[in-house]
Formats: C-alpha cells, structure tokens, sequence
C-alpha cells in the first residue's frame, strides 16, 4: 500500500470521517519504517491500516500533528517492533 502524508488539518477531517464508519480506530506511531529512514510515522488504523500517515522527525513533532482528544497507550508487548505507542479516541 502507498502511504500519502497528510497534515494535521487534514489528519482532523480525516480522523472525523473515519470515527463516523468505525467504532474503533487508533492512530499508531512507529519508527524505522524503510520509506522513512529517520523519521517517524503515525499512520491511522480503522479495520485495517489506512494509506493516511503524519510523518515528523522527532516524537514530539509527530504527536503536534494528531487530532486533539485522544489518549495515549503505551507501546505493549505484542505490539510489532517497530511500533512507539497508539493513540485513540477516549
């Protein structure tokens, strides 16, 4: 799948359009993705992951760009190497 970067404006009608047909979805930031080499990405995940990504050099950078009211989780031991943490709706 292409990925298509986003910016935190769009990341917000996105993030609205996908709460409207999904009950659940996440924001997840992940790192040493080879498209990305040195940056970090949050990509949106509804049922399945999206083409939608912020992408930022620093984690700070890339939680600036989320959608205001999520909640944070912490990277969990399952999770896939490459993932940083999750954000979700409350």
């Amino acid at each position: 799948m292409q990925y298509q970067i986003i910016d935190a404006v769009m990341a917000c009608a996105i993030q609205a359009d996908a709460a409207r047909a999904h009950p659940l979805f996440a924001w997840i930031i992940m790192r040493g993705l080879p498209e990305y080499p040195g940056s970090l990405v949050a990509r949106l995940v509804t049922e399945t992951p999206t083409p939608y990504i912020l992408l930022g050099h620093t984690l700070a950078e890339v939680q600036a760009q989320l959608p205001p009211g999520l909640e944070r989780s912490d990277r969990q031991p399952a999770d896939p190497p490459e993932v940083v943490e999750a954000w979700f709706p409350p």
